[in-house]
């Protein structure tokens, strides 16, 4: 169910608390604090080295490495850590934040994050997914700018707390989003076919194309460099992702495996026409999706 056109610009006046000031967690405190309306900002990290870096990067936010400190008295708590991290974070996080407070997140995968969350929260959880990011990882890449026009899919269940569906939409909206909503499970299977496989075909290409003489990535041009660029992502952060959403990934590697086989069969038999078939399809398949932000 769609949310465009829903204004959220209103003063919100809420204590925020992220956790995780990485490219994610940082870009969104930078949106935050450029949108006004929100009471302060605190950022949680788990290092003291994250937490000097964090300090300089977002002067107007409090950062600090104890969790008491970080959510006393926030009204709603961002997880943008890791997958596993965040399914870890849960029961330590409940310990120490108000009762009233909503926790939202900002995880590739939903199944088992909201399952999980869930189960520690109740309704007061919801998940969420911003489609916005890079190859580049870390505060250092983060910027106030990263979530406009950015789809954010909020992933609300039957257990879903309308508060906490309310806020949860106000803060990613704030944060220049546009919102749209599935469940955790329709999410996980539209991610695996235009997230996660791409990535994951990213990474297969450049080991084709490399593995057997890596020097000739210096001759290397714009295709290349494009259709692989994603495959510079975190290769940590990359495995649990295709591996908490394994059945849904490797139903895309089967079906790009067929779809090169057809290509294999029409190069095999010389056959031109079945050739710039395959390819003109591609193209107006390409071009039916919408243009990019």
């Amino acid at each position: 169910m769609p949310l465009f056109g829903q204004d959220f610009s209103g003063a919100l006046n809420r204590r925020v608390t992220i956790l995780g000031p990485g490219l994610i967690g940082g870009s969104l405190a930078m949106a935050l604090s450029r949108a006004g309306g929100f009471r302060d900002i605190t950022i949680w990290a788990r290092r003291e080295e994250a937490v000097r870096e964090a300090a300089a990067r977002l002067p107007t936010c409090q950062v600090t490495h104890d969790l008491a400190t970080a959510t006393a008295d926030c009204d709603i708590a961002v997880l943008c850590l890791s997958p596993h991290a965040i399914e870890l974070i849960g029961t330590e996080l409940k310990k120490y934040l108000p009762n009233r407070a909503v926790v939202t997140d900002a995880g590739s995968v939903k199944g088992k994050i909201v399952s999980c969350l869930e189960k520690i929260f109740g309704g007061r959880f919801i998940g969420a997914h911003p489609m916005a990011g890079s190859e580049q990882s870390g505060l250092r890449a983060a910027r106030e700018n990263l979530y406009d026009g950015a789809v954010c899919i909020l992933t609300p269940t039957a257990c879903t707390d309308a508060s906490a569906h309310h806020l949860a939409a106000e803060l990613w909206s704030a944060a220049g989003c546009a919102l749209q909503e599935m469940s955790p499970e329709a999410h996980d299977r539209a991610m695996a076919r235009i997230s996660h496989l791409p990535h994951a075909a990213a990474a297969a290409l450049v080991h084709a194309a490399l593995a057997r003489d890596p020097s000739l990535a210096r001759l290397a041009g714009g295709g290349y460099r494009d259709s692989t660029r994603i495959a510079g992502g975190p290769e940590g952060l990359w495995a649990e992702i295709f591996l908490d959403n394994s059945a849904e990934v490797l139903s895309g590697i089967h079906d790009l495996q067929t779809a090169l086989e057809t290509l294999k069969l029409a190069l095999n038999s010389g056959n031109r026409n079945a050739v710039e078939s395959f390819l003109a399809d591609a193209r107006t398949l390409r071009a039916s999706q919408p243009p990019a932000i």
